[in-house]
């Protein structure tokens, strides 16, 4: 009897240890889940945090272009926003990477290569074919190349001349870097400057002008558009277009936006925009 009744109370011990045991182990495995719970709301949250981009607009990427330069960035009521081309697309893609919507923003072409759009709280980066210049990067940081660009001379369909040396006018836009080279290269011929590309492709259609200078994707696109213009010459300049961003803050902004085009480049989606905009 006593020895049935010490068998009985050492049973009942460990029975009582084992659940004691488990239900140790069970509360491991809820605190343990509990604390993989936070870390991927945690994790969630750095995602759709954008805090740290310093955006213009919380959960919008804001950017500065200038229209029309087809087709790199024109107007178009039936894309999102109201705008397309290549740079717009390729930015829409860099947005989308970090969850966050595109808005965009035309405050001119000074105001965004000038750096002053971006410091006024304009927009958070800019996207306009800008090249890289070291002048430019005096005001603005730019992004790792994302374009490789050369200057291009157009005319009217029905122009006799086979190149720059045979007109007497030729316009360029302003503070681009097609001016640049007619600076170094015009000789004696007559360089007008407009502050608007538009302005100069009418002034080209009226005649006031016998060509125009700018990148070769803006001429092409042009003509692309509007047909009645050829390209008579193209002019290898080694030049890389460039996003650029305010000079100081935003640090995090353009380390993200770097890291978003090198994914871009790198996956293929960077290849599927370009081959929308430029099939031929």
């Amino acid at each position: 009897m006593v020895s049935s009744t010490k068998s009985m109370f050492k049973f009942l011990g460990l029975l009582v240890a084992l659940m004691f045991a488990l239900a140790a182990c069970g509360g491991d495995d809820a605190e343990t889940a509990a604390e993989g719970d936070d870390a991927m709301e945690e994790d969630s949250m750095e995602e759709t945090d954008h805090g740290d981009l310093g955006l213009v607009t919380d959960g919008t990427l804001t950017v500065c272009t200038d229209v029309p330069y087809p087709p790199m960035e024109f107007e178009d009521a039936d894309s999102p926003g109201g705008y397309t081309g290549f740079d717009i697309e390729l930015m829409r893609a860099i947005a989308a990477d970090h969850g966050l919507e595109l808005a965009v923003a035309t405050p001119g072409w000074d105001a965004i290569t000038s750096g002053l759009a971006m410091e006024a709280g304009d927009c958070d980066i800019s996207a306009a074919s800008i090249t890289i210049t070291e002048e430019r990067e005096e005001n603005v940081d730019f992004s790792d190349p994302y374009f490789t660009a050369e200057q291009s001379l157009m005319a009217l369909e029905d122009s006799a001349a086979s190149g720059l040396a045979d007109m007497a006018t030729v316009g360029v836009q302003s503070g681009t870097t097609g001016e640049l080279y007619l600076n170094d290269n015009a000789g004696d011929v007559e360089v007008v400057a407009f502050s608007e590309i538009a302005d100069m492709n009418l002034a080209l259609e009226a005649g006031d002008v016998e060509g125009v200078v700018t990148d070769l994707v803006g001429n092409q696109g042009y003509i692309d558009e509007n047909g009645g213009a050829k390209v008579l010459e193209t002019y290898a300049t080694d030049e890389v277009y460039g996003l650029a961003v305010k000079e100081e803050g935003s640090e995090d902004l353009l380390a993200a936006v770097n890291a978003s085009l090198a994914k871009i480049q790198g996956d293929g989606t960077y290849d599927e925009i370009f081959g929308e905009w430029f099939s031929g």
